[in-house]
């Protein structure tokens, strides 16, 4: 190699070196600028959050409004936003509920105690708040009432009543109810018994003799309207004509003080005597009431109910045994990107299980066809071939809605049970 040669090639090492050197020196300052320890590098025009006003002068009036959220006062706007770029709308730094949640610790505690409101369980926080102001406390987006009938329809109804409850006709729904979660049926804040007693004690007659000592221990809900009704005492909204009538003797024999309260006949011919048994589709001995004196009790409440068939609460009766199927929904419902029918949605479990009046497997009230069908009119009009002509190669029988839609443990849009581009048709196209 000559000389000239040599001082050519130290000349490209030095200038090698001069550019990693460069590109070193670039990428430590932006790792620095990336941990935020050189802030100073990077100027703003204004301090946060008179930078964010600048835009949303709407915002800057607002600090005027009577409630505040604490981060928005204390204008904190990039705990919550990206000031850049973000994937969920706002420009959040991520979901809503995951927002919330990350500050609202005693509220992250309540969700694993069992039973959470739809609306929190989607992270929809905004449905019920104002995120940033508002003139109600707790910053409610509406008046409390006005939020809950929003979903809650029967309740509007119920609130035009005669008779009902003093704080629901007040509009004071979490005088009751807790609004994210609870450990009680329908998020009550105690056991209606509890509940129910905060304001008046068990004043309950049959025939005009008391029999509050012998009610003391049962849930007032089985026989008096939580919220509203037309009849005496908030009795129902619905009930046997017997029991509105306060006719007692009609099932019962006569009652004297102090002793137990008894039924003129033993099980279901109590319930026959008036329902003939040949106007129903009627399956003795139903694995679900094995255990029970009277079948008919499973489901139907002997006095009153929210429900014009006399339907118990189903939470009551299924997912106490259910847990399971339960657990699966809400694993479902977490990951869903699609919304799931309103019967699973509501846990309305007797809109499509009836037991003791369908030898359907599942109790079904139909084939996995015809039940679907009293819902999905426009789906089965373009479905997928199904009917006892279309078999199913995994299993043999025929195709039906839910050989490929999962009630409770979908991960799938449309709550299919495989993603519907390709997995889910490769189950059975596999050849």
């Amino acid at each position: 190699m000559s000389h000239k040669q040599g001082k050519s090639e130290m000349l490209k090492v030095k200038s090698n070196i001069n550019i990693l050197f460069i590109l070193l020196v670039i990428s430590m300052a932006g790792g620095l600028i990336l941990n935020g320890k050189a802030d100073a590098s990077v100027k703003l025009k204004k301090p946060i959050p008179e930078l964010c006003y600048d835009c949303h002068k709407e915002l800057k009036e607002a600090q005027a409004d009577k409630y505040l959220h604490v981060l928005f006062k204390k204008g904190e706007c990039i705990t919550c936003h990206n000031s850049h770029v973000s994937s969920v709308p706002g420009l959040l730094d991520d979901t809503v509920g995951s927002i919330c949640l990350g500050c609202h610790e005693d509220i992250r505690n309540l969700i694993n105690t069992g039973r959470v409101h739809n609306v929190l369980r989607k992270g929809d926080c905004t449905e019920c708040h104002e995120a940033h102001s508002g003139d109600r406390e707790h910053l409610l987006a509406d008046e409390e009432k006005e939020l809950c009938v929003k979903c809650h329809e029967y309740a509007r109804e119920q609130a035009g009543q005669a008779n009902g409850c003093l704080p629901f006709k007040k509009g004071e729904c979490s005088a009751c109810h807790d609004s994210h979660a609870s450990v009680n049926n329908n998020l009550l804040r105690s056991d209606p018994n509890t509940l129910c007693r905060e304001c008046h004690a068990p004043n309950c007659k049959a025939d005009g003799i008391s029999i509050s000592h012998l009610v003391e221990d049962l849930d007032c809900t089985s026989c008096h309207s939580g919220h509203g009704s037309e009849n005496r005492s908030a009795l129902g909204p619905y009930g046997h004509t017997a029991f509105i009538k306060k006719d007692c003797s009609q099932c019962h024999n006569p009652i004297t003080s102090g002793k137990p309260v008894t039924v003129r006949l033993k099980g279901e011919e109590m319930c026959f005597s008036c329902h003939k048994k040949e106007e129903y589709t009627y399956v003795k001995d139903d694995q679900h009431a094995k255990a029970q004196a009277n079948q008919c009790n499973l489901c139907h409440s002997n006095h009153a109910s929210d429900n014009d068939d006399l339907t118990v609460n189903e939470r009551d009766v299924c997912i106490n045994c259910h847990g399971k199927t339960e657990q699966r929904t809400l694993e479902m419902e977490k990951g869903l990107k699609t919304e799931e029918c309103p019967p699973i949605k509501d846990r309305k479990c007797f809109e499509c299980h009836i037991p003791g009046h369908s030898a359907q497997p599942l109790s079904f009230r139909g084939d996995g066809i015809e039940m679907c069908v009293r819902c999905h009119t426009v789906e089965h009009s373009s479905t997928h071939p199904v009917g006892n002509d279309i078999t199913d190669p995994r299993n043999g029988k025929p195709v039906t809605c839910i050989s490929c839609h999962s009630m409770h443990a979908s991960r799938s849009d449309f709550m299919l049970t495989h993603e519907r581009n390709r997995s889910l048709c490769i189950q059975c196209h596999n050849r």
